[in-house]
């Protein structure tokens, strides 16, 4: 899975918020992914469709 541009930027200020630390551009994208990924493990074919409604809306825009 690819993280848009706007996900990264909007990953990178959670975590700086959160955790007080500036994250790299490879960074951000490598702990994002991670991310991703555990949330589907967790969720399975369960993860809520609004995440899905949201990310399709944002790309059509």
């Amino acid at each position: 899975m690819q993280l848009d541009r706007d996900a990264i930027e909007e990953f990178k200020q959670i975590y700086q918020r959160e955790y007080g630390k500036r994250l790299s551009e490879a960074e951000a994208v490598e702990f994002g992914t991670r991310l991703i990924g555990l949330v589907k493990v967790v969720y399975g074919e369960n993860l809520p469709k609004v995440l899905f409604d949201k990310q399709h809306k944002k790309a059509n825009n």
